[in-house]
């Protein structure tokens, strides 16, 4: 039980130095810095990247495109111009209560917002 609250202690002491002053961001720092180079390091060595890459608008457009007029060819043009434009069509067009775009009929409006 003694063993317990010596633990208890120790780690209040720790908890009220990380979060009420400063004397353990230093170290702190240090070690995120060492843990940084390690994973710097390993990257490195593998020399492999992660890229995300993003085909969805791409795919969409090749497969849509017999299906769109070209007002309809020229709206997706202008969605798809940038991750906000797409994002700001999926709030307002997309869902079960979505009101109908202007410029895509209901068919078309539904398989993109199903392929986005």
């Amino acid at each position: 039980m003694k063993g317990w609250i010596i633990l208890a202690i120790i780690g209040g002491i720790l908890y009220y130095l990380y979060t009420e002053t400063n004397t353990l961001d230093e170290p702190i720092a240090e070690v995120e810095a060492i843990f940084q180079q390690a994973e710097d390091k390993v990257d490195s060595m593998t020399g492999t990247q992660i890229q995300r890459i993003d085909d969805t608008v791409e795919l969409l457009k090749t497969d849509i495109v017999d299906r769109l007029s070209s007002a309809e060819a020229k709206a997706l043009e202008a969605i798809s111009q940038s991750k906000a434009t797409l994002n700001a069509y999926k709030e307002d067009f997309c869902g079960s209560r979505a009101p109908k775009h202007p410029a895509f009929s209901k068919e078309n409006q539904t398989y993109i917002c199903d392929q986005l």
